[in-house]
């Protein structure tokens, strides 16, 4: 197999915010190439007849194996996850199933039926966790204190990935993804947060007062085009048993992406802190050193913020106007 051109790829959480810019970027970089899609049986099916869709239950041994057999994949791209910090709090038992059981299913079913695809798992920067200030630019090497449910299922994750190589060969190549955002991801997540509030201000169906949680917390985000890209690269030329940071390379504090973001629309605006915004324990600033998938891959971010974040609001104003 070429593995710079794949001709069947599994991506899975497909349905979900940068499983659809995955596909786009797959569709653009490898027009050839079967793209199978797996998503939760409790889902919508996904829409696009470019993906084959296959049906699974990402915890259920027996439906991923069955998915793998069926897609016969030179590539896979595991994405699905529970994604949310917020929500990792509230059910942590979920989280760890979603995100750690998952992955070993979908290691165990790859070991028995494709073990030579390549195999991208889709960490988070979330794992680093307890970072101490001196840490940052957070290297791949940086010990893994993870503060919150959602860090630790990601670490479990990361532990499977290496110990399926060490022990199986598996071609695992695993990547540690910061905060990343565009069109079409849920208004759950802080940046398309703040552009709904603000799409909602200037269509006249809210106060002009906006909801922040910690502005001063300094995040590593990275528009999801840029993301995918990462990704796509890591698969063609990344290393089996490396670990690659995924962002930006540059932290920014909440409230300077605010900055950014208001002078975008006319309205005045205020800002009101929303204690149910803020989370249990908050680490004041992660951000990525990059060098190592720049390197190794020849990767690095290509779009702009403020375009993303402009984007990101347009969306907003239209999912509003049509609501």
């Amino acid at each position: 197999m070429d593995k710079t051109r794949p001709s069947r790829i599994l991506i899975t959480g497909v349905t979900g915010f940068v499983g659809s810019y995955l596909v786009e970027h797959c569709r653009t970089h490898y027009s050839q190439a079967e793209i199978f899609g797996l998503y939760h049986c409790k889902a919508p099916q996904p829409t696009s007849t470019r993906v084959i869709s296959l049906k699974a239950d990402i915890t259920q041994a027996e439906d991923v194996r069955q998915a793998l057999a069926e897609s016969c994949p030179d590539v896979i791209f595991h994405l699905a996850a529970q994604v949310s910090v917020a929500a990792s709090w509230s059910d942590p038992v979920q989280t760890l199933q979603v995100n750690a059981l998952g992955a070993v299913r979908l290691l165990e079913a790859a070991r028995l039926e494709q073990p030579t695809a390549r195999i991208v798992l889709v960490g988070s920067g979330e794992e680093y966790g307890a970072v101490h200030p001196d840490e940052n630019p957070i290297r791949e090497t940086c010990p893994l204190r993870p503060i919150n449910p959602y860090g630790v299922a990601k670490a479990a994750q990361d532990l499977y990935g290496y110990q399926y190589l060490a022990a199986y060969g598996l071609p695992i190549m695993r990547v540690r993804a910061f905060n990343h955002f565009g069109p079409r991801q849920s208004d759950a997540f802080v940046l398309p947060g703040f552009a709904r509030q603000i799409a909602l201000i200037e269509a006249g169906k809210a106060e002009p007062v906006v909801l922040v949680g910690n502005l001063q917390a300094k995040r590593d985000f990275l528009p999801v085009r840029d993301v995918v890209a990462a990704y796509l690269a890591v698969a063609e030329r990344g290393q089996p048993g490396q670990v690659d940071n995924v962002r930006s390379g540059k932290a920014r504090s909440i409230g300077e992406i605010l900055d950014l973001l208001l002078p975008f629309t006319n309205m005045p605006i205020r800002l009101r802190e929303d204690l149910a915004r803020m989370r249990p324990v908050d680490i004041p600033i992660l951000e990525a050193d990059i060098s190592r998938i720049q390197a190794q891959t020849g990767w690095k971010p290509t779009i702009s913020f403020e375009s993303a974040l402009k984007e990101t609001l347009d969306y907003w104003r239209a999912v509003i106007a049509t609501a």
